[in-house]
């Protein structure tokens, strides 16, 4: 990465003082820091305003007038993505609230973007803890698999699988938003569902297998480890069309978003 690119971090809390102090300690600790760290608060009414201003974040309120929650923190996670371009970063490292990030994190995401500038979004891997910080058994990958030849797949069977499956989790993932032609997340989707097929249409996306984040599991979460039937089409797809659509109308979405790019 050329010195002269800025690195952003974004995170998205709501009451999020349980478990921020420790997300904010694990970022304060990284070998790379950023340049740039952004909150988008979504009301929160407990002390986390003042913990991320503590960490030198710059808080910003949030603006969605969202009901649902997946809507609402998409749209909260677009705003921070939108003020890191702003402000002029090159690279945006998303994080959840409740999350532990690796002391190497930064780097390894950094370094691996650096490595292949033509990558909108790298999806790292996570070890998962529970509410306490026990290791929990498995990864965010082995939770959501994705076969090791992924990446060597033709990108219509790529496309196809992402149409369906969890590839990336957004606490773990890196970005390059100048790569995007528009970051904006239909209503119904989750931020990192969207971006993730998105740029995989692109041929802009890629799966890293190292484990940047302790991802953690509690009852606080609104959104998480529920892989929703993914693994069995039918019960998936009824389970979905009501606020997704079906498969099809999805990848048309997507195809229509980057149309212009490819």
């Amino acid at each position: 990465m050329s010195p002269a690119e800025g690195v952003a971090v974004v995170i998205v809390t709501h009451n999020s003082e349980r478990f921020l102090q420790a997300t904010l300690a694990s970022i304060q600790a990284q070998e790379l820091g950023p340049d740039i760290r952004i909150a988008i608060d979504d009301f929160s009414t407990d002390d986390t305003r003042s913990l991320l201003k503590d960490h030198g974040f710059e808080v910003h309120a949030a603006t969605t007038t969202a009901r649902d929650s997946a809507t609402r923190i998409a749209q909260n996670f677009h705003q921070g993505l939108r003020t890191a371009q702003a402000a002029n970063a090159d690279i945006v490292i998303l994080g959840d609230h409740d999350d532990l990030w690796h002391v190497d994190r930064n780097r390894q995401q950094v370094d691996l973007l650096g490595e292949h500038p033509q990558i909108a979004m790298l999806a790292s891997d996570g070890f998962l803890i529970d509410e306490h910080g026990a290791a929990v058994p498995g990864t965010i990958r082995s939770t959501f698999p994705v076969s090791a030849d992924f990446d060597s797949l033709p990108l219509r069977k790529r496309l196809a699988y992402a149409a369906q499956h969890s590839i990336a989790t957004g606490g773990a993932s890196a970005l390059r938003p100048a790569l995007m032609a528009d970051w904006s997340v239909p209503p119904g989707w989750l931020h990192d569902r969207w971006w993730s097929l998105a740029t995989l249409r692109m041929d802009r996306f890629r799966l890293d297998p190292t484990a940047v984040i302790d991802y953690r599991v509690s009852d606080d979460q609104q959104v998480g480890l529920d892989s929703g039937d993914q693994d069995s089409p039918g019960r998936w797809l009824r389970g979905k069309v009501r606020t997704w659509g079906t498969t099809v109308r999805r990848v048309r979405d997507a195809s229509g978003l980057v149309r212009g790019s490819l």
